[in-house]
């Protein structure tokens, strides 16, 4: 087993683009089942205590609470895969992966959120996305809208 953090390349980074597109794909359809489910249930305070309490759920409500827990545990399977990669995902709901680099000697993220085409932005490991900036010679365009 290897010790530290795995460091990616540009291109080995990209390479997951297409499997990054699929997990982050599948997990905003789940999100968009567990919401009405959470919602029903009492909101994200009560979904949280039966997550880590399933025996927390109101009374009657129990394929309710199944579901959740089915719901949940893909999220949650999703992003383990995700990781498993060796990268880590920072913000689910936006979609934000990091992938540790080396540029110019220096330690620091290479950048993608769910919907770019490719892995094309870094930024300073003790920063996050506000700070993000393109990386040197690689630019990539939005398809053109044809009517």
């Amino acid at each position: 087993m290897e010790d530290g953090p795995r460091y990616f390349g540009v291109e080995e980074a990209n390479e997951l683009v297409a499997t990054l597109e699929l997990e982050f794909g599948r997990v905003a359809q789940v999100r968009s089942e567990l919401h009405p489910i959470i919602e029903s249930l009492g909101g994200a305070e009560v979904a949280v205590a039966i997550l880590q309490d399933p025996s927390a759920g109101p009374p009657g409500r129990e394929a309710d609470v199944a579901r959740l827990l089915r719901l949940a545990g893909e999220v949650s399977s999703a992003v383990e895969r995700i990781n498993a990669h060796g990268c880590l995902v920072k913000d689910l709901e936006r979609g934000l992966v990091d992938f540790y680099s080396v540029q110019d000697g220096e330690t620091v993220f290479l950048c993608w959120q769910f919907g770019e085409p490719a892995v094309a932005h870094w930024h300073p490991l003790e920063d996050g996305f506000d700070a993000r900036q393109p990386l040197p010679g690689i630019t990539f365009r939005r398809p053109a809208i044809v009517n």
